[in-house]
């Protein structure tokens, strides 16, 4: 076990005790890579095989990778591959994966250069950037979807470790041969403004004051002509200082570049998040932030960094790892702040929104917008109600919801801050479509002409998401999947760590209703375990069991479906994808005839009939919740009830414009009448047939 090393940054490539050695064919190294990119996560026989073969598995699939991963014991050493239900597990030490050491040299180079120490830092980023032996990491297996994404997630790191290497450098004066890359990257990446700032720093350097001016002119016109804004503080404080002649450009510090003070990180992270809506950015300064008033004692600035790095939603630092991390860092502002202050209150608001997020609650969030409204504070008070709304995204909370968007839009001309207004209308459509409101669309638009007057990433990611799930009740499958990508893209450039589960969940609806969802299985089965998912969201698990039932798989899809269920589906926590999750569960339990599973979502689902099935802030529509009602009835044997149930479902998706639920539902309820058989039934179920055929044919190819 200790003599093997694998390489996927580049050219994959095995080594035992340091020499090269073969593996044997394609498939089996495709296998041993699925098992590397899993690192050390158990991968069922299932998800193995569809890495090998795609919906495409021959028969006996199972045991033919059983048998390939024998070769592979073979090779590397029974000890290398266990056998751990309901599949296999790469046994290898951490540094035996030249990913793993990337990553880790990488963490360390950058909290390295977060405190201070260049050249300790620029030792460790150049060693990680020294692993890569390819431009693309897992290159030769692009066709296999799970790793496909994690080369992508793998290339946006090592991007990221280019930029703090550059940034060690000028920190350090090594900037010799700097100008060249930095010209070269920021044609590659002419919205990335650290960058611009790097270039333009190592060009004052190099005596070309000029050449730096002409690059900020550069990086200004293209960032308006692509995105509209201006550029951020920091980089036009770069712009100022080569104006100035200023001497910090010529230090040889980590923060010549970045920031020039504490104060400088602060109020760079501010209005990256208050006035931009960018995530990403605004981590970055507020880290640096965090870092410096710690160590300068600082405690309002301790306490605005770490305010900065919860972020604009709730429970933005996913890992188990990093949302520890921001609890401790909450905790220690607070200790640090009179609790009656502004800063007081907006920590209390925070911490408690995070613990109240995690536990599927609200009643803490609620108490500190409760003390907030009190104290007669704007800030706090609008950040509050904020906070505690997105604690309240269940289908039971929809009156309250209401009044804490509609209280933020009226605190937000109190408050003094754009992002109050934002906010509180985002809120407020999210609303209108979670409820079904036949004037959502227009709330849509007034959001969207708020954004046209200045960009805000967070709040714009949600409305490209709200139109990609319109395009997909409008039929048009071809535009929403390209929507979906654009917007998933945006999502992660705004530092959104929504963006892959909300992609995946506009994928199942655009399957789902064009009939083809059993094509996920391998991508569901992947997301399913991924660390970006809200502790919440269970609602992979239901589309993992509805996709595995579609494509024939029943033993898949009746575990995913046990697994959603627990001890009592009654406990699942309602969360904002709680009535998609349902709808799923009872999609499985029609197709695999499971009459008391069915049973008991129906109970669960009658008080939100009048809904449609949406998930989280709107993104993915699943029409109405008459038809998982009308499904579960037919499924427990109650074909009276179903009926009724799947007519409603049709008249409330004609309501919703939702037109390939109009068509489900119409299909589902001509099942229902024939099943029911009454006098009229066959012939009224030829006509459903028939409008629902009709219908189809305006999207069946995707328009």
């Amino acid at each position: 076990m200790g003599g093997v090393d694998l390489g996927v940054l580049g050219p994959f490539e095995v080594r035992l005790d340091g020499e090269p050695r073969d593996v044997g064919g394609p498939r089996l190294r495709t296998l041993l890579a699925v098992l590397a990119a899993e690192a050390g996560r158990v991968v069922s026989v299932g998800a193995l095989g569809r890495a090998l073969w795609g919906e495409e598995a021959p028969a006996h699939a199972d045991r033919t990778v059983r048998t390939y991963l024998s070769r592979l014991r073979g090779t590397l050493g029974a000890e290398a591959i266990l056998t751990r239900p309901p599949g296999y597990v790469l046994h290898l030490a951490p540094q035996a994966l030249d990913a793993a050491r990337f990553e880790q040299l990488t963490a360390e180079g950058r909290r390295e250069l977060a405190a201070g120490e260049p050249a300790a830092a620029r030792k460790h980023l150049a060693a990680a950037l020294d692993l890569w032996r390819g431009h693309t990491a897992y290159e030769e297996f692009g066709e296999v979807e799970t790793l496909a994404a994690e080369g992508m997630r793998l290339d946006r790191l090592r991007h990221n470790a280019v930029q703090d290497r550059i940034e060690a450098d000028l920190a350090t004066g090594e900037d010799t041969g700097l100008i060249a890359e930095l010209e070269a990257l920021t044609a590659a990446f002419p919205g990335h403004e650290r960058l611009w700032a790097q270039l333009m720093t190592a060009l004052y350097r190099a005596g070309r004051q000029s050449d730096a001016l002409e690059a900020f002119r550069r990086a200004r016109h293209g960032l308006i002509t692509a995105s509209g804004v201006e550029p951020s503080p920091v980089l036009a404080q770069v712009h100022r200082r080569v104006l100035a002649h200023h001497p910090a450009l010529l230090a040889t510090r980590a923060t010549a570049v970045v920031a020039g003070s504490d104060d400088d990180a602060l109020i760079a992270g501010e209005h990256a998040l208050l006035a931009d809506g960018d995530l990403r950015t605004s981590r970055e300064h507020f880290e640096t932030a965090y870092v410096r008033a710690e160590r300068a004692g600082d405690a309002t600035s301790l306490a605005r960094a770490a305010l900065g790095l919860g972020g604009v939603w709730v429970h933005e630092h996913r890992t188990a790892a990093a949302a520890a991390s921001l609890l401790t860092r909450l905790r220690h502002a607070l200790d640090q702040v009179d609790p009656g202050s502004t800063l007081g209150h907006r920590l209390q608001a925070r911490l408690a929104a995070e613990l109240d997020y995690e536990a599927g609650t609200h009643d803490r969030v609620l108490a500190a917008a409760e003390r907030t409204r009190a104290a007669g504070d704007p800030v706090a008070h609008a950040e509050a109600l904020s906070l505690a709304h997105h604690c309240l995204l269940g289908p039971d909370h929809a009156r309250l919801r209401h009044g804490l968007a509609t209280e933020l839009v009226g605190v937000s001309g109190r408050s003094g801050r754009r992002t109050d207004l934002v906010m509180g209308v985002l809120w407020d459509t999210v609303d209108l479509f979670l409820a079904g409101d036949p004037h959502a669309e227009r709330r849509l638009g007034e959001l969207d002409d708020l954004l046209a007057e200045r960009k805000h990433l967070a709040a714009g990611f949600v409305a490209d998401a709200l139109k990609v799930m319109l395009a997909i009740r409008a039929g048009r499958f071809r535009e929403a999947e390209a929507g979906a990508q654009a917007c998933a893209e945006f999502g992660r450039a705004a530092g959104d760590f929504d963006a892959l589960g909300w992609y995946g969940a506009q994928l199942v609806a655009i399957r789902w209703f064009h009939g083809r969802l059993g094509e996920l299985v391998p991508v569901l089965d992947g997301l399913m375990h991924s660390p970006t998912l809200s502790p919440i969201d269970n609602s992979y698990y239901a589309a993992l069991a509805v996709a595995a039932a579609s494509a024939g798989d029943r033993r898949t899809a009746a575990g995913a479906l046990a697994r959603l269920c627990g001890e009592d589906l009654g406990a699942l926590p309602r969360s904002s994808t709680w009535l998609t999750s349902l709808c799923g569960a009872a999609e499985t339990a029609y197709l695999l005839d499971d009459g008391a599973t069915a049973a008991r979502i129906h109970e669960l689902l009658a008080p939100f009939a009048q809904l449609p099935a949406m998930a989280s802030l709107g993104i993915a529509c699943f029409g109405s919740v008459h038809h998982p009602l009308g499904t579960t009835a037919l499924t427990a044997g109650d074909p009276d009830r179903a009926v009724s149930h799947l007519r409603a479902a049709v008249r409330h998706n004609l309501a919703l414009a939702h037109w390939p639920a109009v068509v489900f539902s119409r299909r589902r309820h001509a099942d229902a009448l024939l099943r029911r058989g009454r006098p009229g039934d066959a012939a009224a179920a030829d006509r459903e047939l028939a409008a629902a055929d009709e219908e189809a044919r305006t999207f069946a190819t995707g328009r």
